[in-house]
């Protein structure tokens, strides 16, 4: 019901454009107009009106054109003006508002860059939903009346980016159509995106107003189901190039076909009444004149807006907003809520790469933007949206996500993990394994394609659907390592994953369980998911905390004395997800770089409180008896505390025996966090435990090669 509602809203709110297009001037078919505004002046479109009706010739005029950039830094595609697009767009009551007040649309065109980016590889629903938000706040923010689409110069695959695939420009047009349900949407008839206007049974044509021919001198009506004749133009003329006769050939065979728009490209600053005038008498029986003197061109200048946009140290409250600088220019950064139209001044000409904002409501969406101040100003860049958070009060592990394994998961944009060494790591609770093949249920990572993927998941069509499996595209081939335990339902348990370029390892609950001796780099760049991967009939059912993924190997060390937390900033540590939000559709990154999980499907009672790393009767408890009895495996003569328990602010004394010397001990409260560090010495050490608070206490004492370990619980009073 929800789809149809949104459609029926869509498609209402078309009709309605198209009814307020028809009424700006009674042409019939209406003229279409792209404008290079890289050499030419936009207001020329204005200059031209029919001889007899005093009627103004072009109804849609198309500044030509923006771009689909990425920022590598991010992974993220975003909305790109150059030094002409920014002259026109932040000079709106010149250039923009003088057409629309002769009752033209202006809209702004937005095509590829060369850099891997179009409408037609968005990996998920939340990168389309992006930079469809880019695209929205641009409309409102310099008053335009909508966005056409050029699938141009994209040059898919670079800088890691994914192939075009059928699902990117049909959640881009939805996504769009929600935003503007009033603007115009329209397609130029051209590339990739030509042959993907359908997906899962929606269509592109489903959520646009026009489309139009795009090779000049040709007649072909564009396949836009469900479009009408209204909303085609099987006619490209190219103004210069194409000839008068072809021109006067193609109005012919508009007007013969009933056809309801005409498409002239390229009108430059000369008199084109000629050119013209051989379209406009068979179209409209009338000649095209110059109402006004055409204008000349003066290059905007140079002024882009900064990139490498995020957001990090949410408390609920306040936000830090970081960009990356372009040279020693200043910055005016604005912010709102999702839901305003207004916006509100963060910073003024600051020279800076960051802000925080402060005053913000807690489990509140907010967008912010920013521009750079040269002798001009750029246009705004968009952030992507961002949570305010729940306000930060609650303890690590205060909540954990439940997935249904079918329509929810979480989307954090690209990742680049390529190279010689990465970990996963996370904690699991599965509900149910799959029974169906290929068997497999996915926990995190990034699965382009064979060649290009990390990933761990439980099940594949050789592997037992509840034991764990670590994939790596390593020389162009998926290396595979299997773990040896195998899983129970509703129980929580702790798995990493690492690889350091010589073996491939998986740890369960901090043990080593499986290993497997392999060389080579990881191939793997593109969009990283958590309880999704490839398709949704793999995605996991159960519950997710403290998900983190490591631009290096980590030890075992490292994974079992750190599993309910890491303490930030840390090394490598690429992105860092703890899920303490409690609400809404975003988990923020703890480990500083910005990389927000995006999920979808979910709603408060996916939210809950069943933890692997509560108090009580957690799973540290667990882990602390498993520990235990590897370690009395390990070594004859164990390590004693006493007293225990003790008061608080006295002391304890361990008795170490040789194997432990020059070892380690690391105290964890019952959150998994570190409090303190202390080194190891055989024979009895007393330490004081001053600056701890009364409660239970974990003390994990390594050998100092890490081949032996204990973990004893103390008690303070």
């Amino acid at each position: 019901m929800k789809k149809k509602s949104i459609l029926t809203t869509a498609l209402m709110a078309m009709a309605l454009q198209a009814g307020a297009f028809l009424n700006a001037q009674q042409l019939n078919p209406k003229g279409i107009c792209y404008v290079e505004v890289n050499n030419n002046n936009i207001l020329n479109t204005g200059a031209y009106k029919l001889q007899t009706s005093n009627s103004y010739l072009f109804n849609v005029v198309n500044i030509f054109a923006a771009n689909i950039n990425y920022d590598t830094s991010r992974g993220r595609a975003y909305l790109y003006s150059n030094n002409n697009v920014t002259k026109v767009l932040t000079n709106a009551d010149t250039y923009i508002k003088p057409l629309q007040q002769k009752g033209m649309k202006v809209v702004l065109t937005i095509l590829g860059n060369h850099q891997g980016a179009g409408i037609c590889n968005f990996p998920t629903r939340e990168a389309a939903k992006d930079f469809a938000l880019q695209l929205a706040n641009t409309v409102n923010t310099y008053g335009l009346d909508g966005i056409d689409f050029d699938d141009e110069y994209s040059d898919y695959g670079n800088n890691g980016t994914g192939q075009p695939n059928d699902s990117s420009f049909v959640m881009l047009v939805q996504e769009l159509r929600a935003l503007l349900p009033d603007k115009i949407i329209s397609f130029y008839y051209y590339g990739d995106a030509a042959s993907r206007l359908s997906w899962n049974g929606a269509r592109v044509g489903d959520n646009i107003n026009y489309s139009w021919n795009a090779m000049y001198g040709t007649f072909s009506a564009p396949n836009v189901p469900p479009l009408t004749k209204a909303q085609i133009s099987p006619a490209a003329v190219w103004l210069g190039n194409t000839s008068n006769s072809t021109t006067t050939s193609l109005a012919t065979q508009t007007k013969n076909g009933g056809y309801g728009l005409y498409l002239w490209y390229d009108l430059k600053g000369t008199n084109q009444t000629s050119q013209l005038t051989a379209g406009t008498q068979t179209l409209y029986g009338e000649a095209t004149v110059l109402s006004g003197t055409l204008q000349s061109w003066t290059q905007g200048t140079n002024c882009d807006a900064p990139i490498g946009l995020y957001t990090s140290n949410l408390t609920g409250t306040s936000v830090k907003l970081n960009w990356t600088t372009v040279g020693t220019n200043t910055y005016d950064i604005d912010y709102k809520p999702a839901s305003s139209t207004t916006w509100t001044s963060a910073a003024t000409a600051v020279n800076a790469s960051s802000v925080t904002v402060s005053g913000l409501t807690a489990n509140t969406e907010y967008d912010w933007r920013i521009r750079t101040n040269c002798s001009v100003k750029s246009t705004y860049m968009f952030a992507p949206r961002f949570n305010s958070g729940s306000g930060g009060t609650a303890p690590t592990g205060s909540y954990a996500l439940s997935l249904d394994g079918s329509t929810e998961s979480g989307a954090a944009g690209n990742i680049n993990l390529s190279g010689s060494a990465l970990s996963f790591e996370g904690w699991i609770k599965p509900s149910s394994f799959k029974a169906a093949s290929p068997y497999i249920s996915s926990i995190m990572g990034t699965e382009a394609g064979d060649t290009n993927s990390a990933l761990l998941r439980l099940g594949d069509a050789s592997v037992a659907n509840n034991k764990l499996q670590f994939v790596l595209s390593i020389n162009n081939v998926q290396q595979k390592l299997a773990s040896t335990t195998a899983l129970n339902a509703n129980t929580w348990y702790h798995v990493a994953a690492t690889y350091d370029g010589s073996s491939m390892k998986l740890y369960i609950n901090g043990v080593l369980d499986a290993s497997k001796a392999q060389t080579g780099n990881v191939s793997s760049n593109g969009a990283f998911n958590v309880g999704y991967l490839y398709n949704t009939s793999r995605n996991f059912n159960g519950k997710v905390d403290e998900v983190r993924v490591w631009k290096r190997a980590l030890s075992q060390t490292e994974i079992s004395q750190n599993m309910c937390n890491v303490s930030v900033p840390a090394t490598s540590l690429a992105a860092y997800w703890k899920f303490n939000e409690g609400s809404g559709s975003t988990v923020q990154d703890s480990s500083g770089n910005g990389i927000s999980l995006s999920l979808t499907g979910v709603d408060a009672s996916n939210w809950g409180t069943d933890l692997p790393c509560a108090t009580g009767t957690s799973t540290v408890s667990k882990i602390v008896a498993s520990q235990r009895e590897l370690s009395s495996a390990n070594t004859k003569n164990p390590i004693r505390i006493f007293p225990n328990p003790i008061s608080k602010s006295s002391s304890f004394t361990v008795s170490v025996p040789d194997e432990y010397n020059k070892g380690k001990l690391t105290i964890f409260d019952f959150y998994g966090r570190i409090m303190s560090t202390k080194s190891l010495n055989t024979g009895n050490n007393q330490y004081e435990s001053s600056g701890l608070s009364s409660g239970n206490y974990i003390l994990q004492f390594e050998s100092q090669n890490g081949s032996i370990k204990q973990t004893e619980k103390l008690m303070i009073k």
